[in-house]
């Protein structure tokens, strides 16, 4: 169940988007097309839903919203599959995780980490590393996914006009 402060983030992460131009999804579908192992992705052929894709130019970041330390440290899937790659959380959580050097960051180095103010504006407060090639699967696999989203999504915005 999302809380209040998750879908305040997520409207202001899309707002955010569209503003510069870019394309927004939530909740999108990804299934694992190879297993990575280490752990830390899941075995090939398992589904699960990546918080937010932003998708501009043909390179895709994945975000991951997560509104506590406590739901950071959950069992969730956190997945980091695109070219660019964030954790996306309250800007003081962000300070917090990076000033404390949560285990969080030993176990996704690559990952950056975005911060909320709360309102409509996000401050980068550790940069990604950019992974310029993501294998063809991921890259299909994350397309389909917005496509399916946004697709459902406009089928509810029409639900009863059909």
């Amino acid at each position: 169940m999302k809380t209040q402060q998750t879908k305040d983030m997520e409207h202001a992460l899309i707002r955010d988007a569209l503003r510069k131009g870019k394309h927004p999804a939530l909740e999108v579908p990804y299934i694992h097309t190879i297993d990575i192992g280490c752990g830390t992705y899941w075995p090939e052929g398992q589904w699960e839903y990546i918080d937010a894709v932003i998708e501009q130019q043909g390179m895709f970041t994945c975000l991951e919203l997560k509104v506590s330390i406590s739901d950071l440290h959950s069992q969730a899937a956190q997945s980091y599959v695109g070219h660019k790659n964030y954790l996306v959380c309250p800007i003081d959580m962000a300070f917090k995780i990076r000033k404390n050097k949560d285990p969080w960051l030993a176990k996704y180095p690559k990952v950056g980490i975005i911060g909320w103010d709360g309102q409509d504006s996000f401050r980068i407060i550790k940069r990604c590393k950019i992974k310029y090639r993501i294998p063809n699967n991921d890259w299909i696999t994350l397309a389909k996914g917005m496509i399916l989203e946004l697709s459902n999504y406009m089928k509810e915005q029409l639900k009863g006009s059909l």
